[in-house]
C-alpha cells in the first residue's frame, strides 16, 4: 500500500493512476494506493506484498526496473517492468502495461519512459522495498540513434534521484522485457 504522492509523468498523464487501486483508511484519515502488476502468466499481484515475500524466499535477488513504449495508430502503449534478477539464472518479471492518447513528441515519450521507471522505484521505496540495483533506460549513448536526443537528460534524471542507470550498450534486461511487452 502506497500513500498518494506527488510523483507524475513528464506529460499530462501520470502512470500512477494506471497501476493502482485507490482506497482509504478512515482510521488513518489518508488515501492509499495498491500497486497492481501482472506476472507473465497474466496473474495479477499486489507488487509490495509480492516482492517482499519473494525477497524473503530468495535473498540473492537484484531488483531491476525499466520501461518502454510504442506508438500505434492513435495510442501510445507503455510497459513498466520490475525484474527480480537472479545472477546467471535469469529474471522473474512483473509488469504493468497501459495505453494513453498518442504522444506525438518522441522526446516527451522517451522521458516519460524514464520517469515512469523512476516513479515505480520511488513508490517501492516508500513502502520499504529495497532500492533497485539498476534503472534500465531504453536509450542509446551513440549520437547516430534518435533516442540519443534525450540520453544525457535521462541519465541525469535517474542519477539525480539516486539510482544507478543502465542503457542500450550495457544490456538493460528490464527494458528488453518491456520492449517485448509493448509489442504484444
Amino acid at each position: 500500500m502506497v500513500l498518494i504522492s506527488p510523483y507524475g509523468g513528464i506529460g499530462i498523464r501520470s502512470s500512477l493512476r494506471n497501476c493502482a487501486i485507490e482506497g482509504s483508511n478512515p482510521s488513518m484519515g489518508t488515501k492509499f494506493i495498491t500497486m497492481v502488476y501482472k506476472k507473465l502468466t497474466g496473474e495479477s499481484v499486489e507488487l509490495e506484498e509480492y516482492i517482499k515475500n519473494y525477497i524473503d524466499i530468495y535473498n540473492d535477488v537484484d531488483i531491476l526496473i525499466g520501461c518502454d513504449s510504442q506508438n500505434r495508430a492513435d495510442k501510445t502503449t507503455y510497459a513498466v517492468v520490475v525484474a527480480l534478477y537472479h545472477r546467471s539464472k535469469g529474471a522473474h518479471v512483473l509488469f504493468r502495461r497501459w495505453q494513453t492518447k498518442k504522444e506525438w513528441t518522441r522526446s516527451t515519450r522517451l522521458l516519460n519512459e524514464v520517469w515512469y521507471a523512476i516513479e515505480t522505484a520511488e513508490m517501492m521505496k516508500e513502502v520499504g522495498i529495497p532500492k533497485p540495483r539498476w534503472i534500465d533506460v531504453d536509450l542509446n549513448p551513440d549520437p547516430k540513434y534518435k533516442s540519443n536526443e534525450v540520453f544525457r537528460q535521462a541519465v541525469g534524471m535517474v542519477e539525480g534521484m539516486g539510482y544507478e542507470v543502465r542503457y542500450k550498450t550495457l544490456g538493460p534486461i528490464a527494458t528488453y522485457a518491456a520492449d517485448h511487452l509493448v509489442k504484444m
